[in-house]
Parts: C-alpha cells; structure tokens; sequence
C-alpha cells in the first residue's frame, strides 16, 4: 500500500513522454541535425530518470546527492537492474557537455538503443509503485 503513495506523489508523464519522443527520434534520425536531436533527447530523458529516481529513494526515506549513488541504491531498491549500466550512461552524459560534436555522435549515439531499454524498464518499475 504504501509503495502505491510514492508513485502518486511522483509525476512520471514527462519522463515517459520524453522517453517517447526519444524512441522515434532514434528510429527516424538521419541527418547529422536529427542525430544532434536525438542526443539531446537522451540528456533530458537521462536527467528526468535520475532525478526521478532521486525523488522516488528521497520518500523511501533514502537520501542521494549524486546520480552514481541514485542508481546504486536504485538497483539496491529494485528500481533498475544493472547500475553499471546506468554509471556508463552517466559518462556518457558527460561526455555530451565536454566533447565535440563528432566525439559525442561516435560515443554517445551508439549506447542509445541500450539506454532506452533500460529506460523502458526503469518505467515499468515505476508504474507498478
């Protein structure tokens, strides 16, 4: 019952509408623009999924300040599966703030596919809260 209390305190429609609008764009990009679009779609939904997590750990009563102690513990509470993958997704965010438009499309776009899985399951996770 009381699991049903956190969701509702949560909002999840942003991320899981941004989450939408990554999986087209990732299907539909071909062109160096819609690439660079798809990308940043990736840095919002990234930043939606960590925070929400944060929030979802904060009413548990679990205090994160940082997005790799988020995911430990998130993985810990079952909201995700594999933390590693979500530490290499935080590099790889970072990498979108730090590099170069050709670095970022050879890094960053291919680990795409991975991350929408895994944002996908980290959804479902949450809608069963």
């Amino acid at each position: 019952m009381a699991k049903k209390k956190i969701l509702g305190k949560i909002d999840i429609q942003q991320l899981i509408s941004t989450r939408d609008f990554l999986h087209q764009a990732l299907y539909e990009a071909e062109s160096k623009l819609e690439i660079a679009g798809t990308i940043q779609a990736f840095e919002v939904c990234y930043e939606l999924a960590w925070k929400t997590l944060k929030k979802v750990l904060n009413l548990r009563g679990i205090d994160v300040f940082s997005p790799r102690e988020t995911f430990r513990l998130a993985a810990r509470e079952a909201l995700i599966a594999n933390p590693k993958n979500w530490f290499d997704y935080v590099e790889k965010r970072n990498i979108t703030v730090h590099s170069y438009e050709d670095e970022i499309m050879k890094v960053v776009y291919p680990v795409l596919p991975k991350f929408l899985k895994d944002l996908n399951s980290l959804i479902k996770n949450l809608e069963k809260l």
